[in-house]
């Protein structure tokens, strides 16, 4: 096994797990401040009969920011769905093998996803679009997470692709995916029962 990558190497990767787990946790705020607002929609419309103009909009566009920023941990926590049933009876070479190339991908096409999704924003901005409901939102704040979440998700691919070489093959089996990797290149996770190894 490849020695790990040197001290300032690992920490900027760790940051790039951090800001991935710092999404997450944003997600949790935005998924409770979302159940927050319907509570109160509801009972504002059925008991007071005054429903608001704004718990929709803004709770559809939480929503879409909640989905996006959580993709880099998704991926980090190796929860993105696969298929496993072929790649489970591989070697050890050939399972590692595909499991960069399958990060390759992810990284052309959130580079691509960033591209192109930043002309949109841009046209939305200087085109002044807003979105055809009561509150009139601008486009571009439901159209800036897809930027911003694949930015993160490329992040995170390039990380993992990098220590790729220093971990060992992943493992498939029956029970499930293998376990999240450890924050330590090259040192396995501490897995629970009937777990794989990262």
């Amino acid at each position: 096994m490849p020695q790990p990558f040197p001290a300032p190497a690992t920490r900027l990767l760790t940051k790039v797990d951090g800001l991935g787990n710092f999404c997450a946790r944003l997600g949790d705020i935005i998924i409770i401040s979302i159940s927050v607002m319907l509570f109160y929609e509801v009972g504002a419309r059925y008991l007071f009969n005054s429903p608001t103009q704004w718990s929709q909009d803004i709770a559809v566009t939480l929503q879409v920011w909640f989905t996006y920023l959580g993709m880099a941990y998704v991926l980090r926590q190796r929860q993105l769905i696969r298929i496993t049933a072929l790649l489970g009876l591989l070697p050890a070479r050939g399972r590692q093998v595909l499991e960069g190339l399958s990060l390759i991908i992810i990284l052309a096409f959130s580079t691509v996803a960033v591209v192109k999704g930043w002309g949109i924003v841009d046209d939305s901005i200087h085109l002044g679009r807003r979105q055809p409901t009561m509150l009139e939102l601008p486009n571009w704040i439901s159209e800036l997470p897809v930027v911003i979440g694949f930015t993160l998700l490329a992040v995170q691919a390039l990380a993992d692709l990098l220590r790729l070489p220093f971990r060992p093959a992943p493992e498939f089996t029956p029970a499930g995916e293998y376990a999240p990797p450890s924050d330590e290149v090259g040192t396995p996770s501490q897995r629970a029962p009937g777990t794989s190894q990262p």
